[in-house]
């Protein structure tokens, strides 16, 4: 039986991983594009399915790249039962670091005009993604890490205080 729930915890992992980085793509279009104007010749529903488009596209290279580290992250907590929504966020924020260095394209740099950035500080905007996705994926997996139950420690059901 601890087999099988390890492996019902490894695809909670693989779950989480997944929600995150879609809480990551958000996060980030809503920061690329928090107080940018629809450009002029583009109607609301192009606008939106754009960005909607973008988002997925977002998500996606965030899971292309950050899934390595995350699952890491959350392999590691699954293994010392670190339960914390502070350790997914410190884990999410250096993930997002680290996603600074790669290469994600950007919806502004393609409606940006006269050469100005639209972001000034682009540091703040991915660590924060990350801390975003570390608590979505602790919301989702992180509450009930271990692969160990609680009852497989001592023999007798311990007290649920999680």
């Amino acid at each position: 039986m601890p087999v099988l729930y390890a492996l019902f915890r490894f695809f909670l992992i693989f779950v989480g991983i997944l929600c995150a980085a879609l809480a990551a793509g958000i996060t980030l279009m809503l920061a690329e594009t928090s107080g940018v104007m629809t450009p002029p010749g583009v109607s609301q529903s192009e606008a939106r399915d754009a960005l909607l488009i973008n988002t997925f596209a977002l998500s996606g290279y965030a899971l292309l790249l950050g899934f390595i580290p995350a699952f890491g992250a959350g392999l590691l907590a699954e293994i010392l039962r670190w339960r914390t929504i502070v350790y997914f966020g410190i884990a999410g924020a250096l993930i997002g670091f680290y996603l600074l260095f790669q290469p994600i394209p950007s919806w502004i740099d393609i409606v940006q005009d006269e050469g100005q950035r639209l972001i000034r500080d682009a540091t703040k905007a991915y660590p924060a993604a990350g801390i975003v996705a570390g608590a979505i994926y602790w919301l989702v997996t992180g509450r009930k890490a271990g692969f160990i139950r609680d009852t497989d420690l001592s023999g007798e059901a311990r007290d649920a205080r999680d």
